[in-house]
This record gives structure tokens, C-alpha cells and sequence, in this order.
């Protein structure tokens, strides 16, 4: 009777065991799950842009470096948000011929991307390449689909003005407002064209439509000075100059407000 149950218990042992034992080799021979590269790959771009965007060099070029070793999995979308990202770093380091090289990679591995390409339109902008700089803000403006639209219009506009082109230069600040009614920028534009082509009540409705939206600048300060005394309005002038002399002394708008009082 005793042989039978010590038999008995040590069949439970053993069935333990062999239970224990299995399920170790199951846990460790389970294989594990690779991660997804595509996931991965945006993983890495969205924290490189988001590091571009705060500006931390080091960081950002370690996720960009770990997004470039899917390269062989990467399609020509990918590839583009990659040299996108390598452009704006190299931009940031003011390294702005490897900056251009990837911003062309970047559209000849879709020209479709316009976010690539409205940076490489604003980067163009920056060196002082207008004609450049328009031809890929209209593309980018021209995308219906794309996000920063209003944004396209309003530095095609700026190019259109650059190259004395100030009808079509109004014609993109028009309808970069129309797109984002709440974007003060193109209105202070316009409204300097404007007060250029001596349409003075033309720029001061855009002048008034700016001060609505945005804080005071010594642009529009001076502008507005300019603008008042056109009109005949001393103590307008004279209110709009006193701002201008007290909040921003060291401009150069403050300069040439200077010099215009003792004409």
C-alpha cells in the first residue's frame, strides 16, 4: 500500500516536472515578435523632426542615422522624408550645399512631397534665390492637399515681391488670407506694397487688418507713421513714431524714423 502511493506521488512529481520543463521550453523557444520596420522608420523621422524642430543637432542626426538603416526596405516616399530631414539638419548647421543635395534627393525620390519641397523653397528664399524659391513654392502652393498651403502662398508671394512682381506678389498674399484669415504676416506685406504704389487707403485697411491680428513690430510702426502723416494726421504719426522710439530704440525702422523727423 505504501509502495503504491509513494509510486503514486512520484508520477504527480514527475508529470510536475515534465509540465514545469515544458513550459520553460515553450516560453523560450517561443519566437519573438520582430518589430515593424515601417513602423519604426517614421518612429525615427518623427522624433529627428521634432528634434530639428527644438533644435538639438546631436539627437536628431541619431534618429535620422537609425531611420537610414532601413534603406533597403524604404520606399521612395520614405526615402524622401529621410534626405528631407538630413537637409534641414545640414541647413542647421549652415552646411548649405549638403543641404541642397539632399533637398534634391529628397524630390527625386518623390516629387510629390511637399513638405520637402516647401522647405527647399524657403531654403532657396534664405540664400536669396527668388526665382529658384517661386518655382517651388507654386508647386507647393498648388497642392491642395497640403497642410502648409497658406504658409507656400504667403513666401511665393514674398519671391513674387523680390522680383517686382507685386500683382501676382498680392495675388499670394490674398489667398494665403483667404486660406488662414487669421495669418497677420501677408497683410503687413501687402500693406508696404500697397503705401509703395501710393494706394494709401489700400495699405491701411492691410495695415489695420495686421494690428487686429498681431502685436505691434517696428515694421509696422514705421509703416504706420508713414502711412498717418499721408493722410494728414500729426498726432497719429507722431502717437505711432513714439511707440516705435520707445519700444524698439535700437532698429533700424527707429533709425530712419529718426533721420524723417529732421528732414
Amino acid at each position: 500500500m505504501a509502495t503504491k502511493t509513494l509510486n503514486r506521488m512520484l508520477l504527480a512529481v514527475i508529470l510536475t516536472s515534465a509540465a514545469l520543463v515544458s513550459g520553460c521550453f515553450s516560453t523560450i523557444s517561443k519566437p519573438r515578435q520582430a518589430p515593424d520596420p515601417e513602423a519604426a522608420y517614421q518612429q525615427h523621422i518623427k522624433l529627428a523632426m521634432q528634434y530639428i524642430g527644438t533644435k538639438n543637432r546631436d539627437l536628431a542626426r541619431v534618429h535620422l542615422e537609425k531611420a537610414a538603416r532601413f534603406d533597403s526596405r524604404s520606399t521612395r516616399a520614405q526615402m524622401s522624408q529621410l534626405h528631407n530631414g538630413y537637409a534641414l539638419l545640414y541647413q542647421m548647421e549652415q552646411e548649405t550645399e549638403l543641404a541642397e543635395i539632399h533637398f534634391r534627393k529628397a524630390l527625386a525620390s518623390n516629387k510629390s512631397d511637399s513638405m520637402a519641397r516647401y522647405n527647399f523653397g524657403a531654403f532657396l528664399f534664405n540664400q536669396g534665390r527668388f526665382a529658384d524659391a517661386r518655382k517651388q513654392m507654386k508647386v507647393a502652393s498648388d497642392d491642395l492637399s497640403y497642410e502648409r498651403r497658406p504658409q507656400a502662398f504667403y513666401i511665393l508671394g514674398l519671391c513674387q515681391h523680390r522680383l517686382e512682381q507685386q500683382r501676382q506678389a498680392l495675388g499670394s498674399f490674398e489667398k494665403a488670407t483667404q486660406l488662414m484669415p487669421r495669418f497677420a504676416a501677408p497683410y503687413l506685406d501687402a500693406a508696404e506694397i500697397y503705401f509703395a504704389q501710393q494706394s494709401y487707403p489700400e495699405a491701411k485697411r492691410a495695415l489695420d487688418q495686421y494690428a487686429f491680428l498681431a502685436q505691434s513690430t517696428a515694421r509696422s510702426l514705421w509703416l504706420a507713421v508713414r502711412l498717418e502723416e499721408r493722410f494728414g494726421n500729426k498726432d497719429a504719426a507722431s502717437s505711432r513714431g513714439l511707440q516705435l522710439k520707445n519700444l524698439f530704440p535700437y532698429s533700424k525702422e527707429n533709425l530712419e524714423y529718426q533721420k524723417w523727423l529732421k528732414r
